[in-house]
């Protein structure tokens, strides 16, 4: 279990709460869902990703000031599905948000090999994030992103 994705998340869920009461908080995925998840792709989701999907099991959202939304665990194994085309997309790439939960068209994914995270499409174009971007960092910045986005409209009520 990674505390730093816990303390990121909480920073979420606090602010959900607080300003944006009306997105139920979806509760955790239970050991046999994620266990299952990985018997379905054939390897282990990474540490990071499996905390996170124990806090909340999704779809959350939007989650980000862009519209992204944290995918539930069977939405990522079918986004996985979609996008999963060798030469194009790496086989440890494993999306965790989506602009779509059900009919996604981008988001951002975790490399399970490294921990990783970047963004993807369904054009074909994904790629790691400059700098070495975790899912730690990712919900990090998300977090960051809300805060901000509630001082912005605090400051300036007519946005």
């Amino acid at each position: 279990m990674n505390n730093d994705v816990i303390a990121a998340w909480e920073r979420i869920e606090s602010w959900l709460r607080l300003h944006s009461p009306t997105t139920p908080i979806v509760p955790g995925a239970s050991n046999e869902l994620i266990a299952g998840a990985e018997a379905e792709l054939g390897f282990h989701l990474p540490v990071d990703l499996r905390t996170l999907w124990r806090r909340c099991a999704g779809p959350l959202g939007p989650l980000t000031p862009e519209g992204e939304v944290l995918l539930g665990v069977r939405q990522a194994l079918d986004a996985y599905d979609l996008l999963n085309h060798p030469g194009v997309w790496e086989t440890a790439w494993i999306p965790f948000t989506a602009d779509e939960p059900d009919d996604p068209f981008c988001g951002t994914f975790i490399d399970a090999a490294t921990g990783l995270t970047g963004s993807w499409n369904r054009q074909d174009v994904s790629h790691l994030y400059d700098g070495g971007s975790t899912l730690t960092g990712y919900l990090t910045e998300v977090a960051d992103e809300l805060q901000a986005l509630h001082r912005r409209r605090r400051t300036n009520p007519a946005r």
